[in-house]
């Protein structure tokens, strides 16, 4: 017998990967003749799920400090191999780095399943898989594609990888005719497509299809059955169903095709697969590298049409079923036609596929999964040795406590007694700008009712504050009066920007997106004349824009001539011997690297790159004795030629460390970023002139500065703001720690 412990989403949380992982555990167990596995399951941050016995742990998608206790709780049951179904989109951090805080102190051998495999990854997307592979004694792909897309796209091969393909359930024969019957549509064709509802199914490609074909079989009836993807329905509703119920009305059609919006048990699944004449996978790209969907499907007998994915490519490859192109619909119809009109060539194509499928039922995947799990424990010993864990797993949980305390129904109050909000000091668009970025980052890694309620307040505050040129009021009284200024800071035109632009691409209420891209767009004009630090916040609004509206050619021209601003500021100031925009250093020095560095990811610029990476260095040397973080003090800055000042250093300066050093590691893959990351947010915790924490474990809020010999003991909104943001990027790049990291090619020659 070979305990198996398996990391996955799992039922009731719908989704294809919580079924896989199911089926897969319920498969091996049967091979192993075993008692129930062992399951530690994932769970989305809306979720609340009625887990069965066998699910002995639950990870929380976002909480970074769930992947190392569920990694213990492994590494100390009975237990002896791990089994991990991996897709980057479920797992918390960028890209689901968490997987890696999991597999570093797991002291038992693992075999990751991939899910996806992407033909041009990330840099942090491959780098992940570089690390897991180096971490699991197996890496277990589903096709032969996928393998060559690991080798080609991450330079990972070898013989720990291997392929076993998706499992499918072992199917009775029955009665067609009596399926159909049992679903309304006796003696008639049927056309299915199943899974999850969203909008890259592509299923508006078969109903376009669909008239020329119901001119030639007019008892055709399509069937659509799945319900709508969770994070779709809670992003957009029922939008996507709701289109297509119109695309059929127009097209005269409805009559012939039956919305099934429900999630099936898989005895339901197996009946309408039985009854269906032709499957069809319309998926809208290539990048595919396992469809459960069409595997089940021509498991069941059911003869396969699809878009030529990788994964049908490889499936249907020898005539075990059809293809057609990307989007083309008159394709379809003619391939339909072509299977309808020809008794002989369904039956042959339908065959094909079930004698094809027979060695990827389930009892044949979860043997094949326990003999290479055997394998395993007789090349390994029994224990790994522990390992050192990652240093970032010293980082603290994200908690909003404090700054609930400081929000009110209005938005988030400027300072603070000690930890007490100070009511009178009101309320500035620079702080709820900045708390918006907050609320949405928090939102994604932990979403809840409290999280939304925070974007909409912090989105409401900024709204209100918007004035009819674009610019922003930025002061309002504890009364609810905002007190007027000549002009917009610099500061506070450029936040909001930032702030609007994670709001368009990051919101998951609809409203909030379409709200702040309008602000954008009338705030976007008055981001012409701003001074260095505004003109930075504002190619952060941009960037963060373009990653959603990649072909807008107005963006990226906005973004091309605020970059020039950059770039000429630097050449005009900049000597040998003081590489800076300005005379002086202040505040928030590191913003301005960071979005040359962000603009660099987005335009290709070299010279921003080159730039970026010059005033980083320099901020370096300026303001690190060492591995500590020694900050420029607000009492008299440092110009060039003269001495730094000490006292008052302020938590808006280490926060934009944190998020530069960041952005330059994403940008250039160089190890030696990480570090200076981690050290920047050590200050925080102690790791500065005073050897003494800013940020309070108690209140979960952040002391607002380093004195000369003390700590500013208030709790303000922007020390606040600046910590929780650090500590989100932080959370987000977890697994990215110098120890783990791959090296840059810089660094290996």
């Amino acid at each position: 017998m070979t305990p198996f412990a398996f990391l996955g989403t799992y039922p009731p949380r719908r989704c294809g990967i919580a079924t896989f992982t199911h089926d897969l555990a319920e498969a091996v167990t049967s091979a192993g003749k075993q008692t129930r596995p062992m399951v530690l399951a994932v769970t989305d941050p809306a979720g609340h799920y009625a887990y069965p016995p066998e699910v002995k742990h639950e990870i929380r998608q976002g909480v970074k400090g769930d992947y190392a206790r569920a990694a213990e709780l492994v590494s100390y049951s009975d237990a002896r191999i791990v089994s991990i179904q991996h897709e980057y989109g479920i797992f918390g951090g960028d890209d689901g780095s968490y997987i890696l805080d999991f597999l570093t102190p797991l002291r038992v051998p693992s075999m990751v399943t991939l899910h996806t495999v992407l033909k041009q990854p990330s840099t942090s997307q491959h780098s992940i898989v570089q690390q897991m592979a180096k971490q699991c004694a197996n890496v277990i792909v589903m096709s032969q594609v996928a393998k060559e897309l690991l080798a080609s796209g991450y330079d990972v091969h070898g013989p720990k990888i291997q392929i076993i393909r998706h499992g499918i359930p072992t199917m009775q024969a029955t009665d067609q005719e009596s399926l159909k019957a049992g679903f309304g549509v006796a003696g008639r064709r049927m056309l299915l497509t199943f899974g999850l509802l969203s909008p890259n199914k592509g299923i508006e490609t078969v109903i376009r299809a669909l008239p020329a074909v119901i001119k030639e079989f007019p008892d055709l009836v399509y069937f659509v059955v799945g319900a709508t993807h969770p994070v779709v329905l809670r992003r957009d509703g029922e939008a996507y169903r709701t289109m297509l119920e119109r695309e059929a009305e127009a097209l005269g059609v409805r009559d012939h095709v039956v919305f099934r919006d429900q999630f099936v048990s898989r005895v339901e699944l197996g009946h309408y697969l039985q009854a269906t004449d032709i499957f069809v996978s319309p998926y809208l790209n290539e990048a595919q590298v396992t469809s459960g969907a069409l595997s089940y499907a021509m498991g069941a007998g059911a003869a396969a049409v699809s878009t030529p994915y990788w994964h049908a490519q490889e499936l249907l490859a020898e005539g075990r079923g059809k293809l057609f192109p990307f989007r083309d619909s008159a394709a379809l119809s003619r391939t339909l036609l072509e299977l309808f009109g020809s008794g002989t060539e369904l039956a042959r194509v339908r065959s094909a596929a079930v004698e094809f499928t027979r060695s990827m039922h389930w009892p044949n995947v979860g043997r094949s999964y326990l003999e290479l799990a055997m394998k395993t424990l007789a090349d390994a010993p029994a224990r790994r040795p522990a390992l050192k864990a990652a240093r970032a797993s010293s980082v603290p949980e994200l908690r909003l406590d404090h700054l609930h305390r400081l929000t009110d129904d209005t938005g988030i109050i400027q300072h603070a007694t000690y930890s007490v909000p100070l009511r009178s000091t009101g309320y500035c668009v620079d702080d709820n700008a900045r708390a918006l970025i907050v609320a949405l980052h928090a939102d994604r890694l932990q979403s809840s009712p409290d999280t939304r309620r925070l974007v909409t307040t912090y989105l409401s505050y900024v709204n209100g504050a918007q004035r009819s040129d674009g610019s922003f009021h930025n002061f309002m009284s504890y009364g609810r009066v905002f007190l007027e200024a000549e002009r917009c800071s610099d500061d506070c035109l450029g936040r909001a920007v930032w702030a609007l632009g994670v709001t368009a691409r990051l919101a998951s209420d609809q409203g909030c997106r379409l709200l702040a891209r309008d602000m954008f767009t009338r705030a976007l004009p008055c981001t012409q004349k701003l001074g260095p630090r505004g003109t930075a916040l504002a190619i952060l609004g941009l960037t963060n824009l373009l990653v959603i509206e990649a072909e807008s050619t107005s963006l990226r021209s906005a973004l091309d001539a605020l970059t020039a601003t950059l770039l000429q500021r630097y050449r005009e100031q900049a000597s040998d011997d003081w590489h800076w925009f300005e005379p002086t250093l202040t505040y928030d020095n590191a913003t301005l690297p960071l979005a040359l560095f962000k603009s660099y990811a987005i335009t290709g610029n070299r010279e921003a790159l080159r730039v970026a990476r010059e005033t980083l260095e320099f901020l370096e040397k300026t303001c690190f004795d060492h591995d500590r973080l020694h900050l420029i003090g607000n009492t008299g800055w440092h110009s060039r030629g003269g001495a730094k000042a000490e006292a008052d250093e302020q938590a808006i300066d280490a926060c934009a460390f944190v998020l530069a050093f960041r952005a330059a590691y994403l940008a250039t893959d160089a190890r030696h970023y990480l570090r200076r990351m981690r050290e920047s947010f050590a200050w925080f915790l102690g790791e500065n002139r005073l050897g003494l924490p800013l940020y309070d474990f108690a209140t979960a809020g952040c002391r607002d500065g380093l004195g000369t010999t003390h700590v500013n003991l208030n709790e303000g909104a922007e020390s606040t703001i600046c910590f929780l943001m650090s500590l989100i990027d932080m959370l987000e790049l977890a697994g990215e720690t110098p120890e783990h990291a791959i090296p840059s090619e810089e660094e290996n020659n």
